[in-house]
């Protein structure tokens, strides 16, 4: 959905995530060495009501197909967007991410993203780590790119 208007300036900065981007997906080895690489297809859209952007995922991970839906609101005092992904095993994950300029920041309990917009807005690069006992480690490397 293109959203003309927006209910704030928050909401207008989520708004460089919506439509459809291409993604590569790169593992990482606990030494942030590459490993295998996937593909999926990411569509951001802005719900009726504008307050909310959802976020579909279809990725091949190897020879399994993984689908989840993440719902992205904003929280108007810090400017701070949250978010709860609904997983296929059943799980939920929640999440607090801010975009600072071309900066993306994502912060979970078990998994954080840092990443930067291109100049454009049109690619979003980063990398995914996750927490391993008491320390972080290297996930995977993500390119998405806008299909036009």
């Amino acid at each position: 959905m293109v959203q003309h208007s927006f209910p704030s300036d928050h909401h207008r900065s989520l708004d460089v995530l919506n439509g459809a981007w291409q993604t590569t997906i790169i593992a990482l080895e606990p030494d942030g060495s590459a490993g295998g690489m996937s593909h999926a297809t990411d569509i951001y859209s802005w719900l009726p009501n504008g307050q909310f952007l959802m976020h579909e995922v279809d990725a091949m991970m190897g020879s399994q197909r993984v689908q989840s839906i993440e719902i992205i609101g904003i929280n108007r005092t810090t400017g701070e967007f949250f978010s709860r992904s609904y997983d296929p095993d059943g799980s939920t994950n929640d999440f607090v991410s801010r975009i600072d300029e071309r900066n993306y920041t994502i912060k979970g309990k078990s998994q954080r993203f840092v990443g930067c917009f291109s100049d454009d807005g049109s690619q979003l690069t980063g990398e995914w780590t996750q927490l391993d006992g008491d320390h972080w480690s290297p996930f995977v490397r993500i390119v998405l790119e806008k299909k036009l």
